[in-house]
Protein backbone atom coordinates (compact mmCIF):
# COMPACT_ATOMS: atom_id res chain seq x y z
CA UNK A 1 0.00 0.00 0.00
CA UNK A 2 1.24 3.45 -0.90
CA UNK A 3 0.94 6.50 1.31
CA UNK A 4 -1.71 7.98 -0.99
CA UNK A 5 -3.81 4.79 -0.80
CA UNK A 6 -3.50 4.77 2.98
CA UNK A 7 -4.65 8.40 3.25
CA UNK A 8 -7.62 7.71 0.93
CA UNK A 9 -8.80 4.84 3.13
CA UNK A 10 -8.34 6.90 6.29
CA UNK A 11 -10.54 9.61 4.80
CA UNK A 12 -13.51 7.20 4.61
CA UNK A 13 -16.02 6.82 7.38
CA UNK A 14 -15.21 3.84 9.59
CA UNK A 15 -18.58 2.31 8.80
CA UNK A 16 -17.83 2.39 5.08
CA UNK A 17 -14.60 0.36 5.33
CA UNK A 18 -14.58 -3.30 4.47
CA UNK A 19 -12.80 -5.81 6.63
CA UNK A 20 -10.05 -6.10 4.03
CA UNK A 21 -9.50 -2.32 3.94
CA UNK A 22 -9.37 -2.18 7.76
CA UNK A 23 -6.73 -4.91 7.68
CA UNK A 24 -4.69 -2.92 5.12
CA UNK A 25 -4.79 0.19 7.36
CA UNK A 26 -3.69 -1.81 10.41
CA UNK A 27 -0.86 -3.41 8.47
CA UNK A 28 0.34 -0.04 7.17
CA UNK A 29 0.24 1.59 10.61
CA UNK A 30 1.92 -1.41 12.26
CA UNK A 31 4.83 -0.97 9.84
CA UNK A 32 6.01 1.99 11.96
CA UNK A 33 7.13 4.27 9.12
CA UNK A 34 4.17 6.15 7.66
CA UNK A 35 6.52 8.19 5.53
CA UNK A 36 7.74 5.17 3.61
CA UNK A 37 6.81 5.16 -0.07
CA UNK A 38 6.87 1.45 -0.79
CA UNK A 39 6.75 1.77 -4.53
CA UNK A 40 9.49 4.39 -4.56
CA UNK A 41 11.68 2.11 -2.44
CA UNK A 42 11.06 -0.75 -4.80
CA UNK A 43 12.06 1.40 -7.76
CA UNK A 44 15.21 2.60 -5.96
CA UNK A 45 16.28 -0.93 -5.05
CA UNK A 46 15.55 -2.08 -8.56
CA UNK A 47 17.69 0.72 -10.06
CA UNK A 48 20.56 -0.02 -7.65
CA UNK A 49 20.51 -3.69 -8.56
CA UNK A 50 20.43 -2.85 -12.26
CA UNK A 51 23.39 -0.46 -11.89
CA UNK A 52 25.39 -3.04 -9.92
CA UNK A 53 24.67 -5.69 -12.51
CA UNK A 54 25.66 -3.35 -15.33
CA UNK A 55 28.93 -2.51 -13.57
CA UNK A 56 29.71 -6.17 -12.99
CA UNK A 57 28.93 -6.99 -16.61
CA UNK A 58 31.32 -4.21 -17.70
CA UNK A 59 34.08 -5.57 -15.45
CA UNK A 60 33.62 -9.11 -16.72
CA UNK A 61 33.57 -7.90 -20.32
CA UNK A 62 36.77 -5.88 -19.83
CA UNK A 63 38.49 -8.86 -18.21
CA UNK A 64 37.50 -11.14 -21.08
CA UNK A 65 38.75 -8.63 -23.66
CA UNK A 66 42.03 -8.16 -21.74
CA UNK A 67 42.64 -11.92 -21.57
CA UNK A 68 41.80 -12.28 -25.27
CA UNK A 69 44.23 -9.51 -26.27
CA UNK A 70 46.97 -10.96 -24.05
CA UNK A 71 46.45 -14.40 -25.57
CA UNK A 72 46.47 -12.95 -29.07
CA UNK A 73 49.73 -11.13 -28.35
CA UNK A 74 51.33 -14.33 -27.04
CA UNK A 75 50.21 -16.27 -30.08
CA UNK A 76 51.55 -13.50 -32.33
CA UNK A 77 54.90 -13.61 -30.54
CA UNK A 78 55.08 -17.38 -30.96
CA UNK A 79 54.28 -17.09 -34.63
CA UNK A 80 57.25 -14.82 -35.28
CA UNK A 81 59.64 -16.29 -32.68
CA UNK A 82 63.23 -15.94 -33.90
CA UNK A 83 64.73 -18.00 -31.10
CA UNK A 84 66.40 -14.91 -29.53
CA UNK A 85 65.53 -13.63 -26.04
CA UNK A 86 63.31 -10.57 -25.88
CA UNK A 87 65.26 -7.31 -25.94
CA UNK A 88 64.95 -5.13 -22.85
CA UNK A 89 63.96 -1.66 -24.07
CA UNK A 90 66.09 0.19 -21.52
CA UNK A 91 69.16 -1.92 -22.18
CA UNK A 92 68.68 -1.53 -25.93
CA UNK A 93 68.39 2.27 -25.75
CA UNK A 94 71.54 2.56 -23.65
CA UNK A 95 73.48 0.29 -26.01
CA UNK A 96 72.34 2.24 -29.08
CA UNK A 97 73.38 5.46 -27.36
CA UNK A 98 76.81 4.12 -26.34
CA UNK A 99 77.49 2.57 -29.74
CA UNK A 100 76.61 5.85 -31.42
CA UNK A 101 78.83 7.69 -28.93
CA UNK A 102 81.71 5.32 -29.68
CA UNK A 103 81.20 5.77 -33.42
CA UNK A 104 81.10 9.55 -33.13
CA UNK A 105 77.48 9.60 -34.25
CA UNK A 106 76.36 12.55 -32.18
CA UNK A 107 73.22 12.99 -34.26
CA UNK A 108 71.86 9.64 -33.07
CA UNK A 109 72.85 10.41 -29.45
CA UNK A 110 71.07 13.75 -29.57
CA UNK A 111 68.04 12.28 -31.28
CA UNK A 112 67.64 9.65 -28.54
CA UNK A 113 67.86 12.11 -25.66
CA UNK A 114 65.81 14.76 -27.46
CA UNK A 115 63.02 12.25 -28.05
CA UNK A 116 62.96 11.31 -24.36
CA UNK A 117 63.55 14.65 -22.66
CA UNK A 118 62.17 17.10 -25.20
CA UNK A 119 65.47 19.01 -25.14
CA UNK A 120 68.07 19.35 -27.85
CA UNK A 121 71.37 19.34 -25.91
CA UNK A 122 74.53 21.16 -26.96
CA UNK A 123 77.59 19.04 -26.22
CA UNK A 124 80.12 21.80 -26.81
CA UNK A 125 80.90 22.22 -23.11
CA UNK A 126 79.47 19.61 -20.77
CA UNK A 127 78.81 16.72 -23.11
CA UNK A 128 75.69 14.93 -24.26
CA UNK A 129 72.68 14.21 -22.07
CA UNK A 130 72.51 10.53 -21.20
CA UNK A 131 69.33 8.49 -21.88
CA UNK A 132 66.55 8.93 -19.35
CA UNK A 133 66.51 5.29 -18.22
CA UNK A 134 70.27 5.36 -17.56
CA UNK A 135 69.92 8.58 -15.56
CA UNK A 136 67.04 7.10 -13.55
CA UNK A 137 69.06 3.96 -12.83
CA UNK A 138 72.02 6.06 -11.64
CA UNK A 139 69.80 8.02 -9.26
CA UNK A 140 68.03 4.89 -8.03
CA UNK A 141 71.28 3.11 -7.19
CA UNK A 142 72.79 6.19 -5.55
CA UNK A 143 69.76 6.71 -3.33
CA UNK A 144 69.20 3.08 -2.32
CA UNK A 145 72.66 1.50 -2.22
CA UNK A 146 75.20 4.28 -1.80
CA UNK A 147 75.30 7.81 -0.50
CA UNK A 148 74.58 8.56 3.15
CA UNK A 149 74.13 12.27 2.42
CA UNK A 150 71.53 11.58 -0.27
CA UNK A 151 69.59 9.22 1.97
CA UNK A 152 69.55 11.17 5.22
CA UNK A 153 69.65 14.85 4.25
CA UNK A 154 66.49 16.66 3.21
CA UNK A 155 66.35 16.21 -0.58
CA UNK A 156 65.21 19.23 -2.58
CA UNK A 157 66.01 19.01 -6.31
CA UNK A 158 66.84 22.15 -8.28
CA UNK A 159 64.49 23.31 -10.99
CA UNK A 160 64.73 26.10 -13.51
CA UNK A 161 67.85 27.98 -14.61
CA UNK A 162 70.82 28.93 -12.46
CA UNK A 163 73.25 27.22 -10.10
CA UNK A 164 72.14 28.68 -6.78
CA UNK A 165 69.06 29.40 -4.68
CA UNK A 166 68.27 30.91 -1.29
CA UNK A 167 66.66 28.83 1.44
CA UNK A 168 65.02 30.33 4.56
CA UNK A 169 66.40 28.92 7.80
CA UNK A 170 64.47 29.21 11.07
CA UNK A 171 66.52 31.12 13.64
CA UNK A 172 64.08 31.36 16.54
CA UNK A 173 60.51 30.18 16.91
CA UNK A 174 57.52 32.09 18.32
CA UNK A 175 57.32 32.85 22.04
CA UNK A 176 54.35 32.48 24.41
CA UNK A 177 53.49 34.58 27.48
CA UNK A 178 51.23 34.33 30.50
CA UNK A 179 48.94 37.35 30.80
CA UNK A 180 46.22 38.58 33.12
CA UNK A 181 42.64 38.68 31.90
CA UNK A 182 42.10 41.75 29.75
CA UNK A 183 45.83 42.58 29.74
CA UNK A 184 47.65 43.61 26.59
CA UNK A 185 49.16 40.69 24.67
CA UNK A 186 52.74 40.85 23.43
CA UNK A 187 53.35 40.23 19.75
CA UNK A 188 55.80 37.56 18.66
CA UNK A 189 57.06 36.16 15.41
CA UNK A 190 59.65 33.63 14.27
CA UNK A 191 62.98 34.92 13.02
CA UNK A 192 64.39 33.57 9.78
CA UNK A 193 67.84 33.71 8.26
CA UNK A 194 68.76 33.08 4.65
CA UNK A 195 71.28 30.52 3.43
CA UNK A 196 72.40 30.10 -0.16
CA UNK A 197 72.76 26.68 -1.76
CA UNK A 198 75.03 26.43 -4.79
CA UNK A 199 75.52 23.64 -7.31
CA UNK A 200 78.96 22.50 -8.38
CA UNK A 201 80.04 19.97 -10.97
CA UNK A 202 81.18 16.52 -9.96
CA UNK A 203 82.63 14.20 -12.59
CA UNK A 204 83.57 10.54 -12.64
CA UNK A 205 85.53 8.70 -15.32
CA UNK A 206 84.48 5.09 -15.96
CA UNK A 207 86.99 3.11 -18.07
CA UNK A 208 85.86 -0.01 -19.95
CA UNK A 209 86.73 -2.06 -23.01
CA UNK A 210 84.99 -1.54 -26.31
CA UNK A 211 83.87 -5.17 -26.17
CA UNK A 212 81.68 -4.43 -23.14
CA UNK A 213 79.49 -2.12 -25.20
CA UNK A 214 79.16 -4.75 -27.91
CA UNK A 215 78.47 -7.67 -25.56
CA UNK A 216 74.74 -8.37 -25.67
CA UNK A 217 74.86 -10.41 -22.44
CA UNK A 218 75.88 -7.43 -20.31
CA UNK A 219 73.30 -5.07 -18.86
CA UNK A 220 75.16 -1.90 -19.79
CA UNK A 221 72.62 0.36 -18.08
CA UNK A 222 73.13 -1.24 -14.68
CA UNK A 223 76.90 -1.56 -15.12
CA UNK A 224 77.51 2.11 -15.93
CA UNK A 225 74.95 3.28 -13.37
CA UNK A 226 76.54 1.23 -10.58
CA UNK A 227 80.09 2.36 -11.34
CA UNK A 228 79.15 6.02 -11.59
CA UNK A 229 76.78 5.97 -8.61
CA UNK A 230 79.36 4.35 -6.35
CA UNK A 231 82.12 6.81 -7.30
CA UNK A 232 80.09 10.02 -7.04
CA UNK A 233 78.12 9.02 -3.93
CA UNK A 234 81.39 8.34 -2.09
CA UNK A 235 82.75 11.77 -3.05
CA UNK A 236 79.49 13.49 -2.05
CA UNK A 237 79.73 11.94 1.41
CA UNK A 238 83.40 12.83 1.81
CA UNK A 239 82.78 16.49 0.94
CA UNK A 240 79.43 17.05 2.65
CA UNK A 241 80.51 15.44 5.94
CA UNK A 242 84.27 15.92 6.17
CA UNK A 243 85.15 18.50 3.49
CA UNK A 244 87.65 21.20 4.46
CA UNK A 245 86.54 23.90 2.04
CA UNK A 246 87.70 22.72 -1.38
CA UNK A 247 85.13 22.65 -2.82
CA UNK A 248 82.88 22.10 0.22
CA UNK A 249 83.09 22.61 3.96
CA UNK A 250 81.56 19.54 5.52
CA UNK A 251 79.32 19.46 8.58
CA UNK A 252 82.15 18.21 10.82
CA UNK A 253 84.18 21.33 10.02
CA UNK A 254 81.33 23.86 10.03
CA UNK A 255 82.00 26.51 12.68
CA UNK A 256 78.30 27.08 13.47
CA UNK A 257 77.38 23.61 14.74
CA UNK A 258 77.21 22.65 18.40
CA UNK A 259 80.67 21.54 19.57
CA UNK A 260 81.31 19.04 22.38
CA UNK A 261 84.92 18.72 23.53
CA UNK A 262 85.96 15.22 24.49
CA UNK A 263 87.37 14.89 28.02
CA UNK A 264 90.72 13.79 26.59
CA UNK A 265 92.47 14.23 23.28
CA UNK A 266 92.90 10.48 22.79
CA UNK A 267 90.15 8.91 20.69
CA UNK A 268 90.74 5.59 22.47
CA UNK A 269 89.66 7.24 25.72
CA UNK A 270 86.21 8.15 24.40
CA UNK A 271 83.62 7.75 27.16
CA UNK A 272 79.91 7.10 27.33
CA UNK A 273 79.56 10.52 28.97
CA UNK A 274 81.09 12.22 25.91
CA UNK A 275 78.32 10.79 23.77
CA UNK A 276 75.67 11.66 26.34
CA UNK A 277 77.00 15.24 26.30
CA UNK A 278 76.40 15.29 22.53
CA UNK A 279 72.74 14.40 23.07
CA UNK A 280 72.36 16.98 25.84
CA UNK A 281 74.10 19.61 23.68
CA UNK A 282 71.52 19.22 20.91
CA UNK A 283 68.27 21.28 21.04
CA UNK A 284 65.33 19.13 22.10
CA UNK A 285 63.45 19.95 18.90
CA UNK A 286 66.19 18.26 16.86
CA UNK A 287 66.33 15.04 18.89
CA UNK A 288 63.43 13.27 17.20
CA UNK A 289 64.89 11.40 14.24
CA UNK A 290 68.50 12.15 15.24
CA UNK A 291 71.31 9.62 14.67
CA UNK A 292 74.99 9.18 15.49
CA UNK A 293 77.30 9.20 12.45
CA UNK A 294 80.86 7.86 12.56
CA UNK A 295 83.49 5.62 10.96
CA UNK A 296 83.15 1.88 11.58
CA UNK A 297 86.43 1.81 13.55
CA UNK A 298 85.00 4.40 15.95
CA UNK A 299 81.91 2.25 16.40
CA UNK A 300 84.24 -0.52 17.60
CA UNK A 301 85.25 1.75 20.49
CA UNK A 302 81.64 2.67 21.27
CA UNK A 303 80.61 -0.96 21.52
CA UNK A 304 82.75 -1.36 24.66
CA UNK A 305 81.34 1.64 26.56
CA UNK A 306 79.01 1.26 29.57
CA UNK A 307 76.79 3.57 31.60
CA UNK A 308 77.15 4.10 35.36
CA UNK A 309 75.03 1.01 36.02
CA UNK A 310 77.34 -1.19 33.99
CA UNK A 311 75.04 -1.50 30.96
CA UNK A 312 76.43 -1.25 27.45
CA UNK A 313 75.24 1.90 25.69
CA UNK A 314 75.48 0.07 22.35
CA UNK A 315 72.65 -2.18 21.27
CA UNK A 316 73.09 -4.37 18.21
CA UNK A 317 70.44 -4.39 15.48
CA UNK A 318 67.57 -6.79 16.02
CA UNK A 319 64.89 -8.06 13.66
CA UNK A 320 63.25 -4.99 12.15
CA UNK A 321 65.05 -2.53 14.45
CA UNK A 322 68.31 -0.62 13.88
CA UNK A 323 71.32 -0.73 16.17
CA UNK A 324 71.48 2.09 18.72
CA UNK A 325 73.89 4.10 20.88
CA UNK A 326 72.25 5.61 23.97
CA UNK A 327 68.95 4.49 22.36
CA UNK A 328 69.58 6.57 19.20
CA UNK A 329 70.23 4.92 15.80
CA UNK A 330 73.69 5.11 14.30
CA UNK A 331 75.16 5.09 10.79
CA UNK A 332 78.72 4.26 9.77
CA UNK A 333 80.47 5.65 6.72
CA UNK A 334 84.04 5.65 5.44
CA UNK A 335 83.55 9.36 4.76
CA UNK A 336 84.12 9.98 8.50
CA UNK A 337 87.63 9.97 10.05
CA UNK A 338 88.83 6.56 11.16
CA UNK A 339 90.43 5.82 14.53
CA UNK A 340 93.99 6.03 13.20
CA UNK A 341 93.53 9.49 11.64
CA UNK A 342 91.83 11.30 14.57
CA UNK A 343 94.18 13.65 16.38
CA UNK A 344 93.75 16.19 19.18
CA UNK A 345 91.31 18.86 18.05
CA UNK A 346 89.86 16.79 15.23
CA UNK A 347 86.07 16.39 14.83
CA UNK A 348 85.03 12.82 14.19
CA UNK A 349 81.49 11.99 15.42
CA UNK A 350 78.26 13.71 14.32
CA UNK A 351 74.89 13.62 16.10
CA UNK A 352 72.03 15.14 14.12
CA UNK A 353 68.65 14.88 12.52
CA UNK A 354 69.96 15.60 9.03
CA UNK A 355 66.46 16.01 7.62
CA UNK A 356 66.24 19.18 9.73
CA UNK A 357 69.85 20.31 9.54
CA UNK A 358 70.94 19.95 5.91
CA UNK A 359 69.48 20.30 2.42
CA UNK A 360 70.78 18.20 -0.48
CA UNK A 361 70.00 19.19 -4.06
CA UNK A 362 70.91 18.33 -7.62
CA UNK A 363 69.86 18.89 -11.20
CA UNK A 364 68.86 15.55 -12.65
CA UNK A 365 70.55 16.03 -16.00
CA UNK A 366 73.64 13.87 -16.30
CA UNK A 367 76.01 14.46 -19.20
CA UNK A 368 78.57 12.14 -20.73
CA UNK A 369 81.65 12.52 -22.91
CA UNK A 370 83.62 9.73 -24.56
CA UNK A 371 87.38 9.60 -24.02
CA UNK A 372 89.35 7.28 -26.29
CA UNK A 373 92.84 8.81 -26.57
CA UNK A 374 93.42 9.93 -23.01
CA UNK A 375 95.70 8.64 -20.28
CA UNK A 376 93.88 8.28 -16.98
CA UNK A 377 94.69 7.11 -13.47
CA UNK A 378 92.86 4.10 -12.05
CA UNK A 379 90.89 4.17 -8.79
CA UNK A 380 94.03 3.41 -6.75
CA UNK A 381 95.42 6.82 -7.86
CA UNK A 382 98.64 5.21 -9.08
CA UNK A 383 97.89 2.79 -11.94
CA UNK A 384 98.06 4.60 -15.29
CA UNK A 385 95.73 3.48 -18.07
CA UNK A 386 96.54 4.45 -21.67
CA UNK A 387 93.15 4.03 -23.35
CA UNK A 388 94.44 3.85 -26.93
CA UNK A 389 97.19 1.31 -26.15
CA UNK A 390 94.91 -0.93 -24.10
CA UNK A 391 91.92 -0.91 -26.48
CA UNK A 392 89.78 0.84 -23.91
CA UNK A 393 87.47 3.79 -23.75
CA UNK A 394 86.37 5.90 -20.82
CA UNK A 395 83.08 7.61 -20.11
CA UNK A 396 83.27 10.90 -18.26
CA UNK A 397 79.91 11.48 -16.58
CA UNK A 398 79.15 14.86 -14.99
CA UNK A 399 76.48 15.81 -12.43
CA UNK A 400 75.61 19.12 -10.76
CA UNK A 401 75.06 18.76 -7.05
CA UNK A 402 75.26 20.71 -3.80
CA UNK A 403 74.32 20.80 -0.13
CA UNK A 404 73.88 23.47 2.52
CA UNK A 405 73.72 23.28 6.31
CA UNK A 406 70.48 25.20 6.71
CA UNK A 407 70.07 24.74 10.49
CA UNK A 408 73.54 24.32 12.08
CA UNK A 409 72.21 24.09 15.63
CA UNK A 410 70.43 20.86 14.71
CA UNK A 411 73.88 19.24 14.40
CA UNK A 412 76.34 18.43 17.21
CA UNK A 413 79.97 17.43 16.62
CA UNK A 414 82.41 15.72 19.00
CA UNK A 415 86.05 16.79 18.92
CA UNK A 416 88.93 14.83 20.40
CA UNK A 417 90.21 17.72 22.46
CA UNK A 418 90.87 18.25 26.15
CA UNK A 419 88.71 20.71 28.11
CA UNK A 420 90.40 24.01 28.87
CA UNK A 421 91.48 24.34 32.50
Amino acid sequence: MTKEEYEALKAKEQSELTDDEKAQIETYEADGDKGMDVEAVKQLVSKHVQDALAKKVDEISSEIVSKFMKGAAEQRAKAIDTGKPAEDKNRNTTKIFMRALLAGDKATCKALTTEQSGQSPDDAQAGLLIPVELRNEVLRIKETQYGLARRDMFYLPFSGPGNSRVIPSLGTSVSVYWTEEGAKKKSTQPKFSIVTQTLKKLAAIVPMTEEIIEDSAINLTTLIATLFAEATAKEEDLQFFAGIGNPWTGILNNGSVNIILQATGDVNQLTADDLLDMIDGTPSGALVGAKFYMHRTILSILRKLKDIDGNYIFQAPTAGLPGTVWNYPYETSDAFPDKASVGVGDPYILFSNLKQAAVFGDKQQLRVKLLDQATITDVDDSTVINLAEQDMIALRVVERVGYVLALPKAATVLKAQAHES
